[in-house]
């Protein structure tokens, strides 16, 4: 019993904190936030948490902790539902940086009470969407499950932000949705502006980004600067920006932008970046005269 009122407890604070970080950014998108009033028992050992809807009649937000994903330790997983299958299949088809790796169905499922995958989630598999399709309870979802590994802090902190980037990925996706409100980084010596939009919109698909950031654990590749070393943690911690390391010229709006296509910078190397050409070499190049810069410092 201590155990369940622990990870209760845990389900609520994550669910509060992402509302906390998503009301600010969903301005301009359809999505409604609300905090949450409780946690509720599901049928897959396990809670969930409403904390919202793309709208009025639309897919609800919500956060879940359970046994679904095949493991014995419980996960978290952020989704939109609906018992709507089409809305459900459009938010999930609506964005191409968010295409589903894997569809779930009545199938995939075991009879039991505690309900679970029969063939559980691979490795590759958490932190990418998943669809799910239940026509037999017409249960419908479009979501991510977080390995949920290591220290409550350390957890709690990149799943929120992973969640938040979810939601807003796929609520700018949607028809009507307003850009959002940042000024347009300028490539001072790219001319076609079409390569630097298809390349910054890449750079800013948030989820992804985020995925980046944490698979390099917010630490500049070129520079090696960590903004939790240099800030502090309660100021630096969990900050970077993601880059895209294929040049300019090369892009394909049809290609889907994949994790190993996105390097983690600090935001003076990033601008630094986004001044030079925009072609094959320019990481290893900056690289090379922040190594060259450090050394003359030296002398």
């Amino acid at each position: 019993m201590a155990k369940r009122i622990r990870e209760d407890a845990w389900l609520f604070r994550v669910a509060k904190q992402i509302v906390e970080e998503l009301r600010p950014h969903a301005v301009g998108t359809c999505l409604r936030v609300r905090q949450p009033r409780r946690v509720h028992p599901t049928d897959t050992a396990g809670w969930s948490a409403v904390i919202g809807n793309a709208g009025k009649g639309k897919p609800l937000l919500e956060i879940w902790m359970d046994r679904f994903s095949g493991y014995s330790e419980r996960k978290f997983y952020a989704a939109f539902y609906s018992k709507d299958k089409q809305a459900i299949r459009s938010l999930a088809h609506s964005s191409k940086s968010l295409w589903p790796v894997r569809e779930v169905t009545d199938d995939d499922i075991t009879d039991t009470l505690a309900g679970r995958l029969k063939r559980r989630l691979r490795v590759n598999e958490f932190n990418e969407p998943v669809l799910e399709n239940y026509e037999e309870t017409n249960n419908h979802f479009f979501g991510f499950y977080d390995p949920t590994q290591g220290a409550e802090a350390q957890v709690q902190e990149h799943f929120c932000q992973q969640a938040v980037d979810f939601f807003l990925d796929v609520a700018r996706a949607q028809p009507n949705a307003q850009p959002e409100d940042a000024a347009s980084e300028i490539y001072a010596k790219c001319e076609n502006r079409k390569w630097v939009k298809a390349h910054l919109g890449r750079e800013r698909s948030r989820y992804l980004a985020t995925q980046c950031k944490v698979r390099d654990k917010y630490c500049c590749q070129v520079c090696e600067m960590d903004f939790a070393t240099v800030y502090g943690k309660a100021l630096g911690g969990a900050f970077a920006e993601a880059h895209h390391k294929k040049p300019l010229g090369t892009l394909n709006a049809k290609v889907k932008t994949r994790l190993e296509d996105l390097i983690t910078v600090c935001a003076n190397c990033h601008r630094m970046l986004h001044r030079m050409e925009g072609k094959a070499g320019d990481i290893t190049k900056l690289t090379s005269i922040v190594r060259k810069q450090r050394r003359m410092k030296k002398q």
